[in-house]
């Protein structure tokens, strides 16, 4: 009887270590879940004080609507067209491939070959 009462209470040991156990790994794995949810608050809290900063809105102006300082002046660059070195040998190249490329019998595939070989 005193056997079979410490096999029991042994059973009953062995079933608590093992709730303890798996308890302890979901309080682990909520820990870490929470360190990350806590970096990306931080990440977001950071984006929405650049978003609300001045720089970002004066940014936003420029670049999507056009508009500029009062004191500011604007200057548009346009590049210059690139020279090759071959000479005239790109510029033959250049009117050979613009034909062929009209051409609607050549295939697909050739007409890319000949734009960039």
């Amino acid at each position: 009887m005193v056997v079979l009462l410490g096999g029991w209470a042994l059973y009953l040991s062995s079933k608590q270590i093992e709730r303890n156990h798996r308890i302890q790994e979901e309080v682990s794995s909520l820990e870490t879940e929470a360190i990350k949810i806590r970096r990306e608050n931080e990440t977001l809290s950071e984006k929405i004080q650049y978003f609300s900063s001045d720089d970002f809105r004066e940014q936003e102006a420029k670049k999507k609507l056009g508009l500029k300082k009062s004191e500011e002046t604007v200057v548009i660059i346009k590049p210059q067209p690139e020279q090759n070195k071959e000479g005239e040998n790109s510029s033959v190249m250049k009117q050979q491939t613009s034909t062929d490329i009209g051409k609607e019998n050549v295939p697909n595939y050739e007409k890319w070959w000949k734009i960039f070989f």
